[in-house]
């Protein structure tokens, strides 16, 4: 029978190759490091004049909160008394309307047919209005209930963005809502 003899090569201690590969590629490694960090140094050392910045002129003040809770209360008044231009004219002409159980109404004209077309109301009222915000964006929500001259009615809650302008007036930008009653079966 023969006999096979295998060889194998001498384990070489970790610390020798590891000092063997630092010496052979410190200049590789150098290079590699000093093109990782170099473009991060650079941009540490900007100016930030282009980030956006909340100046006393854009913050989101007491008063702006006072005016966009005044133009939710508007809505009640103007669409529950069926003016629905008025009504209207407080949305930017881009602005985005999600009413329940119907396609997205886009734009300012459009959203005023959409109101044009609604059902007339006896009241319409929003408690549990709440306001936040941040420079020349913000945020309203709040829980409405609404009647209907034909004895309807609903109750839900709403989702509103408004957006400053470069001259200071806000304008909605988006409204979301929807109905808290249960979808009707017929």
């Amino acid at each position: 029978m023969a006999s096979v003899t295998m060889s194998y090569p001498s384990a070489t201690p970790a610390p020798f190759i590891l000092s063997n590969y630092l010496t052979k590629s410190m200049p590789n490694f150098r290079f590699a490091l000093l093109l990782c960090l170099g473009p991060l140094v650079l941009l540490g050392c900007q100016s930030n004049e282009s980030l956006p910045t909340t100046t006393a002129e854009t913050a989101f003040t007491a008063q702006d909160e006072q005016a966009l809770r005044g133009m939710i209360e508007a809505t009640a008044r103007d669409f529950g008394a069926g003016d629905m231009t008025t009504w209207a004219n407080q949305y930017a002409q881009d602005a985005v309307f999600q009413p329940p159980n119907a396609p997205t109404v886009t734009g300012q004209a459009n959203i005023l047919a959409w109101g044009e077309d609604f059902p007339p109301l006896v009241d319409l009222t929003f408690t549990d209005i709440t306001i936040s915000g941040e420079g020349d964006l913000a945020y309203g929500t709040s829980s409405y209930a609404m009647e209907f001259e034909d004895s309807r009615s609903d109750s839900g809650k709403q989702l509103v963005v408004f957006r400053r302008s470069p001259d200071g007036e806000w304008a909605i930008v988006a409204v979301s809502f929807n109905s808290d009653l249960p979808p009707s079966t017929s």
